[in-house]
């Protein structure tokens, strides 16, 4: 395998995820093994406080296509993504949390959709585990980003894969919220990009703590929203 011109960069985020990281991580591995992916593995720790950055050194000690990259402070998941775009060497990158999140198998769909995609938007088969809270926060989401930017997808916060072409032309700007997600895929179309939906199986974490719900989250990614559109709006 050509580890210095990967075709995949999978990068995993990981905020103490001491108790999952390494089982998830020779998953991942083994699964992209079976696929014959020539392909990278990029650990991002975000400052844990648990013992995640040294099972990370040791998993890049193993494996000669893992890397690790250290936050000194926490940055978040949108401040993994932007490591992830600097620091990733593949052609292609995705974003799979260190809790996965998604059946492994379901990689092939989204690499079967990259060949008539710049990126591939992932959606999640269901959402059995949000709280009626989360659900109605999620459809606000949902609605709010079609109506104000024209969007189709039917989901804009799951597993997307990218060109890594669009994330280095794409400039995040509002990585300190869930916001960045749809911000990419909203940049992507307006610069002509391809956006192509995958249908994909989501699991359940088995390990660590799901943050995607807390209200601090919540207003600020609203906030970079409406900051989003207000100044689009006040350029036309």
């Amino acid at each position: 395998m050509d580890v210095s011109q990967p075709f995949l960069t999978v990068l995993v985020p990981a905020y103490n995820e001491e108790a999952g990281l390494a089982r998830n991580v020779e998953l991942i591995l083994a699964k992209l093994t079976e696929l014959a992916v020539p392909s990278e593995l990029l650990i991002v720790d975000d400052a844990s406080r648990d013992r995640t950055a040294a099972v990370a050194d040791e998993l890049a000690a193993r494996h000669e296509t893992v890397r690790v990259v250290h936050h000194p402070v926490n940055q978040g998941i949108g401040g993994g993504m932007r490591t992830g775009i600097a620091e990733a060497r593949g052609e292609w990158l995705i974003l799979i949390p260190a809790d996965l999140a998604l059946d492994l198998d379901e990689l092939r769909k989204y690499l079967d959709a990259a060949q008539d995609a710049d990126v591939v938007v992932g959606i999640r088969s269901d959402r059995s585990d949000y709280s009626g809270f989360r659900l109605v926060v999620s459809w606000l989401n949902i609605g709010l980003i079609r109506l104000l930017f024209g969007m189709e997808q039917r989901q804009f916060n799951y597993i997307s894969m990218y060109r890594l072409e669009v994330l280095r032309r794409v400039r995040v700007e509002y990585w300190r919220s869930a916001f960045f997600h749809a911000e990419i895929l909203i940049k992507a179309k307006r610069l002509g990009y391809r956006l192509v939906e995958a249908d994909i199986h989501y699991v359940l974490r088995a390990s660590g703590r799901a943050t995607g719900a807390q209200p601090r989250l919540i207003a600020r990614t609203v906030r970079d929203m409406l900051a989003f559109w207000w100044r689009g709006s006040a350029t036309r």
